[in-house]
């Protein structure tokens, strides 16, 4: 019976198999956790902001400009807020790699 593995074992392994490089990847020190976590709420609250940001110029837009507009300008302003998340997060993600190294 000892020759079993567990699931778990099985999906170390396969993990292994999938994804090299996790193995290669190298324990970080607490102090790299604590700036890691510190990044992130920065780059949260920099969305937040910008979320906020977004939804107010949505609200604004009701008297600002025709109603049937409405709908295509909300979509431009989502857009554009998606887009700057994605850099943010990108940058984000970025930073995060080059404490880890």
């Amino acid at each position: 019976m000892s020759g079993l593995k567990s699931s778990w074992e099985l999906s170390l392994e396969r993990s292994e198999k999938l994804v090299p490089e996790l193995k290669n990847k190298k324990k970080i020190t607490s102090r790299q956790k604590e700036k890691i976590s510190e990044i992130r709420k920065e780059y949260q609250a920099k969305i937040a902001d910008k979320d906020i940001m977004m939804q107010d110029s949505v609200t604004k837009l009701q008297g600002r400009i025709p109603p049937e507009e409405i709908k295509y300008a909300m979509e431009e302003l989502q857009n554009g807020f998606a887009e700057e998340k994605n850099a943010l997060e990108k940058k984000m993600e970025e930073e995060i790699e080059s404490v880890r190294n």
